[in-house]
């Protein structure tokens, strides 16, 4: 290359370097345009923001103004009320612990960088610990380091002050004002949110001095407002993300549980409105037409000895464009007016205009127009969530309970044949119709909203009268039939028509309990696999063998179950259709073939990767951004390769071994295992001639046993889906027999 040529490249060179760093700092300047209050109300619950008795102006006006929502914060992975300011800044489920001294919670253990701590600046302190220099940060977490070491071992990717690095890589300045100091302990948590990965805070206030003496506070301290206001006056000239806490709730909480009930419900509200004083004041001196406003709840109090409640937090979200009356969701949740806290920081870093890393579990929150005015939504929402919520937790507890007992009952009258009492044997036989019976009722259960009391006896009632019915109508001998079609027609059509009675169902979603909404959840999903078999089993012809025509149509209704299951928009439960598909797969292969061999099962477990990869492709074509956790998993496993195949694997190996360990579900699932180790070991003379009656039901049963393995390794909870599949095929194995232990002849 010529001298010439070298000067001009050089020249273009340096000229496409300063439209790069002009592009970059244009782009720094749009994302700073935007400024955004993140203002904390801690320890309170949606019925205190709903009490008429309470005189909140300033909150209530901010949620007429935006949108509001119900938050579920039971995602962070340590106690209660420990981890939820650090999940909102990682964006991801994260631990944290009470702190080796007396005086701090881990979380919360932030100062200012020139605060004396023991007779040295914090400044020196945090270099001495973390042998990082503060620079020339105002703030400074000193118990970053421990807080890195407490959440390394995790199965899943976790970066602690994810979005206030983020925003602070993008040119987006962060600060974090207030304390909820106690005589107590130091509570600076407030830092966990704002802080970068180094547990740094550039700007903003959290010393002593923004707290004073108040004496007829039950802690005996509150915010020192002139301090606060001065302090959030100087962060918003030059922050753009100004997070302030403030903190009265938190302090109130701290103390309640030492005071008469009637005593805590005064504190408590007395909190909350002095925290709508200081957030009224603190907006009137900002320029709403440029800051928008998030007040949010990391943390639901404890209910009092005469309360219940679900435990959703208040968050209410007022920023242009937002809609005025509108409540919010996300894809995490999928549910109108329901979000959780690891979107919170996806959802700042996308108001600012900033990439959300992929490490970040959460999703953008949007707002929706509800059917009704949001405070309402909200009222009739949390009614019925408390209802159901509170059957659930029986449900969860007696369904596997009732239906491991029954199962084993089965094992022991198997075992006994003909010695067996003929009432014992109609008992149980009647107790596993009951049993599988119990689904269809809960999805039905879904249908409208209902008290406590009403659910509880329609369940009881509808489950006894699907079990008396499909017993009647088929004179005792197929009674199992009934309750598999009716739960698998439901389904479909639940599915299809918007999954109304899914979310609301007893067996399925908990919006409180943290976890996402999949259309076709692990319980469900189990339910879909066993009672789906069960279900093309019993219409099959009774013959040997079904007619031809009859084959193509059980197997295509077969596929159509397991797309309905894996269907982003319908279903969404990845390993939920795996385990359709091979169970699936195996009970077609015995449409054609009368002892599989092989090939057979590699051309199955073939379809059931492909029936996989097309719902995952499909979320990521039709759903883009939007996609659900297995578009994200497939977009995660473009970017870094095998490390996110061997995290997620990771992560259901250990949530399912868990779930061995000391899940009530295992116990149904090996009381089913026992009735087919049963019925293959032992050869009671009643499974074989059960077995050689219905042609169709042994293949079904071995079908429910591979897509419940399948569904076991593929799902967080894959326990819970196993066990729901073997109890239809295991129950029903174990009902015709008992039928046809009776009638053998005495040796």
């Amino acid at each position: 290359m010529s001298r010439g040529a070298r000067q001009g490249a050089c020249r273009l060179a340096a000229v496409l370097a300063t439209l790069g760093l002009a592009a970059s700092l244009c782009g720094h300047a749009e994302a700073a345009q935007k400024k955004l209050l993140v203002a904390i109300v801690d320890r309170v619950a949606w019925p205190d923001l709903l009490d008429e008795r309470a005189d909140i102006p300033t909150l209530r006006g901010l949620a007429r103004q935006g949108s509001v929502g119900m938050m579920c914060v039971r995602t962070a992975r340590g106690a209660a009320g420990e981890g939820g300011y650090l999940t909102i800044g990682a964006g991801t489920r994260t631990a944290s612990r009470w702190s080796g001294t007396a005086d701090a919670g881990l979380e919360g253990w932030a100062f200012q960088k020139d605060e004396l701590l023991d007779g040295r600046r914090a400044g020196d302190v945090y270099l001495s610990y973390t042998g990082w220099l503060p620079g020339d940060n105002a703030i400074v977490h000193l118990g970053i380091g421990e807080l890195m070491r407490l959440n390394a071992p995790t199965t899943y990717p976790i970066h602690l002050g994810l979005l206030g690095g983020t925003l602070q890589r993008a040119g987006v300045r962060v600060a974090c004002v207030g304390n909820a100091d106690t005589p107590r302990a130091v509570h600076r948590e407030v830092v966990a949110v704002g802080m970068n990965e180094q547990g740094l805070v550039e700007v903003g206030y959290v010393g002593a001095a923004v707290t004073r003496d108040g004496p007829s506070t039950p802690s005996g301290s509150t915010v020192n407002v002139p301090r606060l206001l001065a302090e959030v006056a100087k962060a918003t000239e030059s922050a753009d993300l100004v997070v302030v806490d403030l903190a009265e709730t938190s302090r109130a909480a701290e103390y309640v549980g030492a005071m008469p009930v009637k005593a805590a419900a005064e504190a408590t509200l007395a909190a909350l409105e002095r925290a709508d004083q200081v957030l009224g004041a603190i907006l009137r001196r900002l320029a709403r037409e440029r800051w928008g406003v998030l007040v949010v709840t990391p943390n639901v109090r404890t209910p009092g000895p005469d309360e219940r409640y679900i435990e959703l937090a208040p968050v209410i979200f007022s920023a242009p464009p937002a809609v005025s009356g509108g409540v919010l969701t996300s894809p995490s949740t999928r549910q109108p007016g329901v979000v959780v806290n690891t979107d919170l920081a996806a959802t700042i870093l996308t108001y600012f205009g900033v990439s959300v890393p992929p490490d970040t579990v959460g999703r953008p929150i949007t707002s929706v127009r509800p059917p009704a005015d949001s405070l309402d939504f909200v009222r009739s929402y949390l009614s019925r969530a408390d209802a159901v919520d509170a059957v659930r937790r029986q449900v969860f507890r007696w369904l596997p309970i009732a239906g491991a007992v029954a199962l084993w009952l089965s094992v022991l009258l198997l075992l006994l044949r003909e010695r067996a009492p003929g009432w014992a044997r109609r008992l149980v036989r009647g107790a596993l119709l009951v049993v599988m019976s119990a689904p269809a009722a809960l999805l039905l259960a879904g249908w409208r909203p209902l008290s406590q009391i009403e659910l509880t006896v329609g369940i009881l009632a509808l489950a006894a009268a699907l079990a008396v019915t499909g017993s009647l109508l088929t004179m005792g001998r197929s009674g199992h039939a009934l309750p598999a079609l009716a739960v698998v027609g439901l389904l479909v059509y639940d599915l299809v028509r918007g999954q109304g009675m899914l979310r609301w169902s007893p067996l399925s979603y908990s919006a409180a309990a943290g976890a996402r909404f999949y259309g076709v959840g692990n319980e469900y999903g189990g339910v879909l696999l066993g009672a789906g078999l069960i279900a093309v089993a019993s219409v099959l012809s009774s013959r040997h063998r079904a007619p031809w025509g009859e084959r193509p149509i059980a197997a295509l209704v077969l596929l159509g179950i397991a797309a309905v299951a894996g269907f982003p928009r319908l279903g969404a439960n990845l390993g939920v259709a795996f385990g359709c598909a091979v169970g699936f797969g195996v009970f077609i292969l015995y449409l054609w073939r009368t002892r599989p061999g092989w090939t057979d099962v590699v051309l199955v477990l073939g379809v059931a990767v492909g029936v996989a990869a097309a719902a995952a492709l499909a979320d990521m074509l039709f759903r883009g951004t939007d996609a659900s956790h297995i578009g994200r998993w497939v977009s995660a496993v473009r970017a870094e390769g095998w490390v996110a195949v061997a995290q997620v694997a990771a992560r259901k190996l250990s949530m399912n071994w868990l779930l061995m360990r000391v899940s009530v579900w295992a116990d149904l699932a090996f009381a089913a295992l026992a009735v087919l180790a049963v019925a293959v070991l032992v050869r009671p003379p009643g499974v074989e001639q059960a077995v050689k009656e219905r042609s169709w039901l042994a293949p079904a049963v071995g079908a429910c046993a591979a897509g419940a393995a399948a569904a076991a390794v593929l799902n967080d909870s894959g326990v819970v889906a196993a066990a729901l599949a073997l109890l239809y095929g295991a129950g029903s194995l174990a009902y015709v027999s008992l039928e046809h232990e009776g009638s053998q002849p005495a040796p």
